[in-house]
């Protein structure tokens, strides 16, 4: 069993480095594909749920980054659940309702569910740490619930710097073929 998960290990990873090594072309995710664009620098996933990494141009607005997510075919949870869990990661420092805007749209290829969240972002698993929280900041995430299993996209950062690169991330996502 562990060498079976080593060897996985080590196909997430090559995989990586192929998708790397493809920004501003066609990239394959879970046997789809969808073109990177371009300004995206790709970086080395930081763990092997993460089939990509990608870093924003750093502008005046602020940094941002996508992030890839896959943890296997039936598992993630639900659309529902992991709405609940990203916008339990938000706050406002009033305590009012935290701004959100979710869409779903089953047009395309697959259904996609959109979460949109702003306000101060505890990221992390389990809400991340006291220390992890950074105001001013916007989480865009998309669920692709393809028949390999569900993609779970995530653009994140300075709330200015996600809404300037929120069309290119929707075109990422959409063109998933």
């Amino acid at each position: 069993m562990r060498a079976r998960l080593a060897f996985v290990a080590l196909i997430a990873l090559g995989s990586a480095r192929v998708v790397a090594a493809q920004a501003g072309s066609n990239v394959e995710l879970l046997g789809y594909h969808t073109t990177v664009p371009a300004s995206w620098t790709p970086r080395t996933p930081s763990s092997s749920s993460r089939l990509a990494e990608y870093v924003l141009p750093h502008s005046a607005a602020g940094d941002g980054e996508v992030v890839v997510y896959f943890f296997g075919k039936a598992m993630g949870g639900n659309v529902d659940a992991n709405l609940a869990r990203w916008r339990g990661q938000f706050s406002t420092s009033d305590g009012s309702p935290v701004p959100e805007t979710i869409t779903r749209d089953s047009t395309g290829k697959f259904p996609l569910t959109f979460a949109e969240f702003r306000g101060a972002y505890r990221r992390g698993i389990g809400a991340g740490s006291a220390d992890s929280v950074r105001t001013g900041q916007t989480l865009i995430a998309a669920i692709v619930e393809t028949p390999n299993g569900a993609l779970f996209i995530q653009l994140f950062g300075a709330s200015a710097r996600v809404a300037a690169e929120k069309d290119t991330f929707g075109r990422f996502v959409r063109d998933l073929r």
